[in-house]
Protein backbone atom coordinates (compact mmCIF):
# COMPACT_ATOMS: atom_id res chain seq x y z
CA UNK A 1 0.00 0.00 0.00
CA UNK A 2 1.45 3.36 -1.06
CA UNK A 3 0.92 6.28 1.28
CA UNK A 4 1.25 9.79 -0.09
CA UNK A 5 2.30 12.14 2.67
CA UNK A 6 1.01 15.08 0.64
CA UNK A 7 -2.52 13.70 0.83
CA UNK A 8 -2.42 13.64 4.62
CA UNK A 9 -1.70 17.30 5.25
CA UNK A 10 -3.26 20.69 4.71
CA UNK A 11 -1.63 23.55 2.81
CA UNK A 12 0.12 25.07 5.83
CA UNK A 13 1.59 21.73 6.79
CA UNK A 14 2.89 21.25 3.25
CA UNK A 15 4.63 24.61 3.46
CA UNK A 16 6.45 23.45 6.57
CA UNK A 17 7.55 20.29 4.83
CA UNK A 18 8.86 22.41 1.96
CA UNK A 19 10.71 24.55 4.51
CA UNK A 20 12.38 21.43 5.91
CA UNK A 21 13.38 20.57 2.35
CA UNK A 22 15.06 23.98 1.96
CA UNK A 23 16.63 23.58 5.39
CA UNK A 24 18.30 20.30 4.45
CA UNK A 25 19.61 21.90 1.27
CA UNK A 26 21.19 24.71 3.31
CA UNK A 27 22.78 22.17 5.64
CA UNK A 28 24.27 20.24 2.71
CA UNK A 29 26.15 23.39 1.69
CA UNK A 30 27.91 23.43 5.06
CA UNK A 31 29.06 19.84 4.55
CA UNK A 32 30.35 20.61 1.05
CA UNK A 33 32.73 23.10 2.64
CA UNK A 34 34.77 20.11 3.82
CA UNK A 35 35.64 19.42 0.19
CA UNK A 36 36.91 22.98 -0.13
CA UNK A 37 39.02 22.56 2.98
CA UNK A 38 40.54 19.35 1.66
CA UNK A 39 41.41 20.95 -1.67
CA UNK A 40 42.93 23.97 0.07
CA UNK A 41 45.17 21.77 2.20
CA UNK A 42 46.32 19.63 -0.71
CA UNK A 43 47.00 22.74 -2.80
CA UNK A 44 48.98 24.39 -0.03
CA UNK A 45 46.48 27.21 0.52
CA UNK A 46 46.06 27.03 4.27
CA UNK A 47 45.09 30.70 4.43
CA UNK A 48 41.87 29.79 2.60
CA UNK A 49 40.72 27.64 5.50
CA UNK A 50 39.98 30.67 7.66
CA UNK A 51 37.85 32.14 4.86
CA UNK A 52 36.02 28.84 4.42
CA UNK A 53 35.41 28.69 8.16
CA UNK A 54 33.90 32.18 8.13
CA UNK A 55 31.67 31.14 5.23
CA UNK A 56 30.50 27.94 6.93
CA UNK A 57 29.92 29.85 10.16
CA UNK A 58 27.53 32.18 8.32
CA UNK A 59 25.78 29.27 6.61
CA UNK A 60 25.42 27.35 9.88
CA UNK A 61 23.91 30.42 11.54
CA UNK A 62 21.46 30.84 8.66
CA UNK A 63 20.55 27.16 8.91
CA UNK A 64 20.08 27.49 12.67
CA UNK A 65 17.71 30.41 12.12
CA UNK A 66 15.73 28.30 9.64
CA UNK A 67 15.57 25.46 12.18
CA UNK A 68 14.28 27.84 14.83
CA UNK A 69 11.52 29.18 12.55
CA UNK A 70 10.46 25.68 11.53
CA UNK A 71 10.38 24.55 15.17
CA UNK A 72 8.20 27.51 16.09
CA UNK A 73 5.78 26.74 13.27
CA UNK A 74 5.61 23.09 14.25
CA UNK A 75 4.67 24.04 17.79
CA UNK A 76 1.84 26.34 16.75
CA UNK A 77 -1.77 25.22 16.59
CA UNK A 78 -3.00 21.66 16.34
CA UNK A 79 -1.66 20.66 12.93
CA UNK A 80 1.08 18.04 12.84
CA UNK A 81 -0.12 16.86 16.25
CA UNK A 82 0.47 13.24 15.22
CA UNK A 83 4.00 13.88 13.88
CA UNK A 84 5.17 17.00 15.69
CA UNK A 85 7.61 15.31 18.04
CA UNK A 86 9.12 13.19 15.26
CA UNK A 87 9.56 16.19 12.97
CA UNK A 88 11.11 18.25 15.76
CA UNK A 89 13.56 15.42 16.39
CA UNK A 90 14.22 15.22 12.65
CA UNK A 91 15.23 18.86 12.31
CA UNK A 92 17.41 18.59 15.42
CA UNK A 93 19.35 15.75 13.78
CA UNK A 94 19.64 17.79 10.60
CA UNK A 95 20.95 20.69 12.71
CA UNK A 96 23.58 18.35 14.13
CA UNK A 97 24.88 17.73 10.60
CA UNK A 98 25.58 21.45 10.13
CA UNK A 99 27.08 21.73 13.61
CA UNK A 100 29.51 18.87 13.01
CA UNK A 101 30.50 20.21 9.59
CA UNK A 102 31.33 23.56 11.17
CA UNK A 103 33.07 21.93 14.15
CA UNK A 104 35.25 19.85 11.82
CA UNK A 105 36.65 22.95 10.15
CA UNK A 106 36.85 24.77 13.48
CA UNK A 107 39.03 21.95 14.79
CA UNK A 108 41.65 22.81 12.17
CA UNK A 109 41.37 26.57 12.68
CA UNK A 110 41.58 26.45 16.48
CA UNK A 111 44.13 23.67 17.05
CA UNK A 112 46.35 24.47 14.03
CA UNK A 113 48.06 21.07 13.67
CA UNK A 114 51.24 21.05 11.61
CA UNK A 115 51.01 21.61 7.87
CA UNK A 116 52.94 18.39 7.20
CA UNK A 117 50.44 16.34 9.18
CA UNK A 118 47.42 17.98 7.56
CA UNK A 119 48.85 17.43 4.10
CA UNK A 120 49.69 13.82 4.94
CA UNK A 121 46.22 13.12 6.35
CA UNK A 122 44.23 14.75 3.57
CA UNK A 123 46.41 13.05 0.95
CA UNK A 124 45.39 9.61 2.20
CA UNK A 125 43.19 8.22 -0.64
CA UNK A 126 40.52 7.10 1.81
CA UNK A 127 40.19 10.67 3.11
CA UNK A 128 38.62 11.93 -0.11
CA UNK A 129 36.15 9.05 0.01
CA UNK A 130 35.46 9.73 3.68
CA UNK A 131 34.62 13.37 3.03
CA UNK A 132 32.50 12.40 0.04
CA UNK A 133 30.59 9.99 2.30
CA UNK A 134 29.64 12.92 4.51
CA UNK A 135 28.37 14.82 1.48
CA UNK A 136 26.62 11.76 0.02
CA UNK A 137 24.82 10.91 3.27
CA UNK A 138 23.51 14.48 3.53
CA UNK A 139 22.45 14.62 -0.11
CA UNK A 140 20.77 11.23 0.12
CA UNK A 141 18.82 12.51 3.12
CA UNK A 142 17.50 15.40 1.03
CA UNK A 143 16.67 13.10 -1.87
CA UNK A 144 14.86 10.65 0.38
CA UNK A 145 12.93 13.43 2.14
CA UNK A 146 11.70 14.78 -1.18
CA UNK A 147 10.44 11.33 -2.12
CA UNK A 148 9.09 10.86 1.41
CA UNK A 149 6.87 13.95 1.00
CA UNK A 150 5.21 12.39 -2.02
CA UNK A 151 5.24 8.68 -1.27
CA UNK A 152 6.50 7.25 2.01
CA UNK A 153 6.98 3.71 0.75
CA UNK A 154 9.18 4.77 -2.16
CA UNK A 155 11.49 6.61 0.22
CA UNK A 156 12.49 3.45 2.09
CA UNK A 157 15.16 2.19 -0.36
CA UNK A 158 16.87 5.60 -0.30
CA UNK A 159 16.81 5.65 3.49
CA UNK A 160 18.50 2.25 3.49
CA UNK A 161 21.21 3.72 1.28
CA UNK A 162 22.03 6.24 4.01
CA UNK A 163 22.67 3.34 6.37
CA UNK A 164 25.00 1.80 3.80
CA UNK A 165 26.88 5.08 3.37
CA UNK A 166 27.30 5.38 7.14
CA UNK A 167 28.71 1.86 7.35
CA UNK A 168 31.16 2.58 4.51
CA UNK A 169 32.20 5.79 6.27
CA UNK A 170 32.98 3.81 9.43
CA UNK A 171 35.24 1.49 7.43
CA UNK A 172 37.00 4.44 5.80
CA UNK A 173 37.47 6.11 9.17
CA UNK A 174 39.11 2.98 10.57
CA UNK A 175 41.49 2.81 7.61
CA UNK A 176 42.43 6.49 7.89
CA UNK A 177 43.13 6.26 11.62
CA UNK A 178 45.15 3.09 11.11
CA UNK A 179 47.35 4.84 8.54
CA UNK A 180 47.59 7.95 10.71
CA UNK A 181 48.75 6.00 13.76
CA UNK A 182 51.13 3.88 11.68
CA UNK A 183 52.99 7.07 10.73
CA UNK A 184 52.42 8.87 14.05
CA UNK A 185 56.11 8.85 15.01
CA UNK A 186 56.77 11.35 12.22
CA UNK A 187 54.61 13.99 13.90
CA UNK A 188 53.99 15.56 17.29
CA UNK A 189 51.72 13.45 19.48
CA UNK A 190 49.42 16.38 20.27
CA UNK A 191 49.00 17.16 16.57
CA UNK A 192 48.14 13.55 15.81
CA UNK A 193 45.49 13.50 18.54
CA UNK A 194 44.02 16.78 17.27
CA UNK A 195 43.72 15.39 13.74
CA UNK A 196 42.26 12.16 15.12
CA UNK A 197 39.63 14.30 16.88
CA UNK A 198 38.91 16.01 13.55
CA UNK A 199 38.25 12.64 11.94
CA UNK A 200 35.96 11.66 14.82
CA UNK A 201 33.95 14.88 14.49
CA UNK A 202 33.47 14.27 10.77
CA UNK A 203 32.18 10.79 11.54
CA UNK A 204 29.27 12.38 13.41
CA UNK A 205 27.99 13.91 10.16
CA UNK A 206 27.14 10.51 8.71
CA UNK A 207 25.86 9.31 12.08
CA UNK A 208 23.44 12.25 12.29
CA UNK A 209 22.26 11.67 8.72
CA UNK A 210 21.55 8.06 9.61
CA UNK A 211 19.77 9.10 12.81
CA UNK A 212 17.59 11.42 10.72
CA UNK A 213 16.81 8.56 8.34
CA UNK A 214 15.83 6.40 11.33
CA UNK A 215 13.27 9.04 12.33
CA UNK A 216 11.79 8.98 8.83
CA UNK A 217 11.62 5.19 9.04
CA UNK A 218 9.80 5.56 12.35
CA UNK A 219 7.25 7.91 10.80
CA UNK A 220 6.67 5.48 7.97
CA UNK A 221 6.20 2.60 10.40
CA UNK A 222 3.70 4.60 12.45
CA UNK A 223 1.56 5.27 9.40
CA UNK A 224 1.13 1.52 8.90
CA UNK A 225 0.13 0.81 12.50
Amino acid sequence: MNIRLSSLFYRKEKRILDSIDEYIEKVINTVKCLVEVSNSIKNGKLEDIHRIYRDVDIMETEADNMRRRISEELCKGTFFAHLREDLLNLIEEIDNIADYAKDSIKQIVVTSPSWDLLYFTFSIPEMDKYIQSCVDASQKLLESFRIFKQNMEKAKPLLHEIEDIEEQADELKTSIIRILFREADRFKTLDVMQVKELIDIMDNICDSAEDASDILFQIIAQRYM
